[in-house]
């Protein structure tokens, strides 16, 4: 087997059986290796729901939050300034929305236990949509409260996932589709789906075109490469990132293409490796198979809309859950370098946006067997 069969074996993402013990399979619920961020004797209730905060989506699972407890029961989140996407999303735009995921957790993670939480955005001030300055995204206040409800998405919160394999021949009904039109951002939000065949094929043509923009540079390719873990063990080490399961790839199929077609890092740096080139490919088949895409507009774009837009996205994310549909945002098109404006444009056309808005996230929607999750950093390891 040569190195072309790597095609066939990405296109696959199947799960397999040959070795149950030694590899993921196929796995349904929150596998406690990938998803340990805190010790379960904690008593600290803040390190509690940070540690469930800490299972939301973010960019390129980055996880780029800083935490600085302040009085009792009360914290400051922070942007980690050392885990920046500089070079795929340079305004730090992605990063923002991140955060807004991580509050939106911990909100439907405190009605779990009881809590309310009080909090207050950019208690210093908002700064600037293009720099992150060393200010506080958020000041959180819990306090226990008997009259709380658990909120409907908590029991998802370990479930949820991106799910990143090639969806099924399947359409969505549109219950579901409206089920998940009933949830609502701030005033100036707005969440859209289609099924429409026509958006679907020309978006499908769009993201696979994004993705070799953002592949065609090697500083950008660089930085993908550098958050993908080429191992387990490289990925028990660092618990951020992606790996091949991550992507669909599980049991005896990652294991042959981890040993014999992925390479190493160094050679992924080229953007002519197969890292990159399959990646592009595989980048339109995940598109090519969306039964619907959805999208997250906002009227503007300062750094609080960013954050707003991060908690809608979370609540999205985790109904889905709930319904059994499989998601996975798809920003490459979204992300803002000149190389990416042209392309940009057409798909802005495309989808009718009002000029001065901006998409703030971009997903696809589908069925498929649920992936292993993502791995979490430890609590410890965004305390300061």
């Amino acid at each position: 087997m040569n190195r072309r069969g790597f095609i066939t074996i990405m296109a696959a993402g199947s799960c397999t059986a040959l070795f149950p013990a030694a590899f993921y399979g196929c796995v349904a619920s929150a596998d406690s290796q990938n998803l340990k961020p805190l010790d379960p004797n904690e008593t600290d209730i803040r390190l509690k729901l940070i540690s469930y905060a800490m299972l939301a989506p973010n960019s390129h699972n980055i996880q780029p939050w800083l935490i600085k407890l302040t009085g009792e029961n009360e914290f400051d989140l922070y942007v980690d300034q050392t885990r920046l996407l500089p070079e795929t999303d340079p305004p730090g735009r992605q990063i923002h929305i991140s955060q807004g995921t991580f509050l939106e957790s911990l909100k439907i993670a405190a009605s779990g236990f009881g809590y309310r939480v009080e909090i207050v955005y950019f208690p210093l001030g908002i700064y600037s949509d293009y720099k992150i300055e060393e200010k506080p995204i958020a000041s959180v206040r819990l306090s226990i409260d008997s009259s709380i409800q658990q909120d409907f998405l908590f029991p998802w919160l370990q479930a949820r996932q991106s799910n990143k394999r090639v969806y099924e021949d399947r359409p969505i009904p549109l219950k579901v589709l409206d089920k998940l039109r009933t949830l609502s951002g701030e005033k100036g939000l707005s969440t859209i789906y289609s099924d429409s065949q026509n958006i679907m094929k020309s978006l499908g043509s769009i993201l696979g075109k994004a993705m070799e923009i953002e592949t065609a540079a090697s500083k950008r390719h660089r930085e993908t490469v550098d958050i993908f873990r080429f191992s387990e063990e490289e990925a028990l080490a660092k618990r951020d990132g992606f790996t091949l399961a991550n992507n669909g790839l599980t049991g005896f199929t990652r294991f042959l293409v981890e040993s014999f077609f992925l390479g190493t890092k160094e050679k992924a740096y080229a953007t002519d490796s197969s890292f990159a080139t399959e990646g592009v490919k595989m980048t339109y088949k995940q598109a090519k198979s969306a039964a619907a895409y959805g999208w997250i507009i906002s009227e503007n774009n300062s750094r609080l809309d960013q954050v707003k837009s991060g908690e809608l996205y979370a609540r999205v994310n985790l109904l889905t859950a709930q319904l059994g549909i499989g998601q996975h945002p798809m920003s490459q098109v979204l992300e803002e370098y000149e190389d990416m404006r042209n392309l940009q444009k057409e798909f802005l056309t495309l989808l009718d946006i009002p000029s001065g808005s901006t998409v703030q996230m971009l997903f696809r929607l589908g069925y498929a067997s649920p992936v292993p999750h993502t791995k979490r950093r430890f609590v410890q390891n965004i305390i300061i």
